[in-house]
């Protein structure tokens, strides 16, 4: 069963664009369901008077699984343009692959992510890595992995780590058909976990509004106790979306 998703999302943000450092990819994945799914989201706000600026989000995602597994694609693109001059822009690239083993109480999953945010003080952030995911968890997933991490800041400092990382995923459902959902990533390295770790946590209200039409607020945290360069260690934002599906 083929499904495309189209969103138009109006942003109310403390950074005006950014890329957020969450790949919550429980909505995204279609997890347990067989077929092809792909979805759009689309992002525009602007001001003219004293300022003519222009914010520009894209995310592009593809998902493909079968009974044994699952393959989920996911690219964002971020733009800030300022009197016809791009100003800021960011990239994120993330791609996953999913096999269900035999004994039914975990999954193995692989993948590599790339990002260029400048909002964030990062040149290129770079990740590989493998774990498990638990599927035997009733309404909470959870995933826990190894990864490979090459930094390099806008500053030039390249920095390589080991990390682990915890995903965990929660949703809840009310009786007027809305939901929430919680979404969390923890990385410490592994060299140095209490002076060296990143967490970032998701919530998001849904509120469908038909089969088709949902109306989405959602903030999210960031936090790295290291940070490259200057860039602070903590960065929020907040999220109105609309999303159409047919």
């Amino acid at each position: 069963m083929n499904k495309t998703f189209f969103s138009f999302a109006a942003f109310l943000l403390i950074c005006p664009i950014h890329t957020s450092p969450i790949v919550d990819v429980e909505t995204v994945r279609k997890s347990g369901e067989v077929g092809k799914f792909r979805s759009i989201a689309f992002a525009f706000s602007g001001s003219r008077g004293n300022e003519d600026r222009n914010d520009l989000e894209i995310n592009l995602s593809f998902a493909n699984n079968s009974e044994k597994t699952e393959r989920l694609f996911i690219f964002e693109r971020s733009e800030r343009d300022k009197d016809d001059v791009t100003e800021d822009e960011s990239t994120f690239l993330h791609a996953r692959l999913l096999r269900q083993l035999n004994n039914k109480t975990f999954d193995f999953e692989t993948y590599i992510q790339s990002s260029e945010n400048p909002f964030q003080s990062y040149k290129s952030r770079n990740l590989v890595g493998a774990g498990l995911r638990f599927s035997e968890l009733e309404k909470l997933t959870l995933s826990i992995s190894l990864l490979h991490e090459d930094e390099e800041s806008l500053g030039g400092i390249n920095k390589k780590t080991q990390r682990a990382n915890v995903y965990l995923f929660k949703d809840f459902s009310f009786k007027n058909k809305s939901f929430v959902s919680i979404s969390t990533f923890l990385q410490p390295s592994i060299k140095d976990f209490s002076e060296d770790y990143k967490y970032s946590l998701s919530l998001n209200y849904s509120i469908p509004v038909s089969e088709q039409f949902v109306i989405n607020f959602k903030m999210s945290e960031s936090f790295d106790n290291d940070p490259p360069d200057l860039a602070k260690k903590s960065d929020q934002s907040f999220t109105t979306s609309f999303s159409f599906s047919f």
